[in-house]
């Protein structure tokens, strides 16, 4: 009976429109992040230290239109999202937390847009990439809760909250990486590939000890697989002296569906130790 209520409560229209604003938000936010990473990655620096961009005026222009659409469109999503979720606070009291970290996420952005032309703060830079994946799984673990029932229970692993953490320091490591590498540093580089290996080791564990359980199958499958691109892309990137902008690009990428997919395992870890007890 419980279950049966369960679904019925996540059929009702309110809840159909949060879990598809789940949906549209990660995909806006992924384009958000990835049209700002594109933009810094096709930027140097001049003798003057003004940032210039690679691209052609009118390729860069539409990046630029597509990032400022897609993150308005946001926002207007994340107040959706906070009406909807009070709403229904009641009934499904887990649409919660993903919300406060989408307003999170979003107010952040939104805080350091006017500071990120120029790229003049690497702090602002790693924020703006940090907050952007955090968006993207924020979005991703909303839709998610209202994709699965029964509702799912706070996780009881710690070592899946570590690898959260560890995932999104190793992102911050990244974006630091990169900001520095522009002006000529790269020291930060060797912490970057330094965290990898602790974030694939863990990564790794995550997948092999959930490898076998139907409720994450198909997701786990499909993490490993971004997992093994990821460590050639890193491998690649070590290799070569000069990194192709494509190369940085997809790596980025990557790292941000790895942080969705890992909210995936958590969504159906939970539910699969709810219908053990």
């Amino acid at each position: 009976m419980h279950s049966n209520l369960q679904l019925q409560t996540y059929a009702t229209p309110s809840l159909r429109v949060l879990r598809a604003v789940g949906t549209l938000g990660s995909i806006l936010a992924l384009t958000i992040l990835g049209a700002s990473i594109l933009l810094r990655l096709t930027t140097v620096f001049g003798a003057d230290g003004a940032a210039l961009s690679q691209l052609s005026s009118e390729v860069e222009n539409a990046i630029r239109l597509v990032h400022r659409l897609s993150a308005s469109s946001v926002g207007i999503l994340a107040l959706v999202t906070a009406v909807l979720g009070w709403k229904n606070r009641a009934a499904v009291p887990h649409v919660v937390k993903p919300i406060v970290w989408i307003i999170a996420a979003t107010v952040l952005l939104a805080l350091i847009g006017p500071l990120t032309p120029g790229y003049r703060f690497s702090a602002v830079t790693i924020a703006n990439v940090v907050a952007g994946t955090v968006l993207v799984a924020a979005c991703w673990w909303l839709r998610e809760t209202l994709a699965v029932a029964p509702s799912p229970v706070a996780t009881r692993d710690s070592m899946l909250l570590l690898t959260m953490a560890v995932l999104a320091t190793h992102v911050g490591l990244g974006a630091a990486a990169s900001a520095h590498a522009v002006r000529g540093a790269h020291w930060v580089a060797f912490l970057h590939t330094g965290s990898a290996m602790l974030t694939t080791l863990l990564l790794a564990s995550i997948l092999w000890d959930r490898r076998s359980r139907p409720a994450m199958s198909a997701r786990v499958r499909l993490m490993a697989a971004l997992l093994g691109l990821q460590l050639v892309l890193g491998m690649v990137s070590l290799w070569l002296e000069l990194r192709p902008v494509a190369l940085g690009f997809v790596h980025a990428m990557v790292s941000a569906l790895l942080a969705a997919g890992l909210v995936s395992v958590a969504v159906r870890d939970n539910l699969d130790c709810q219908n053990k007890d």
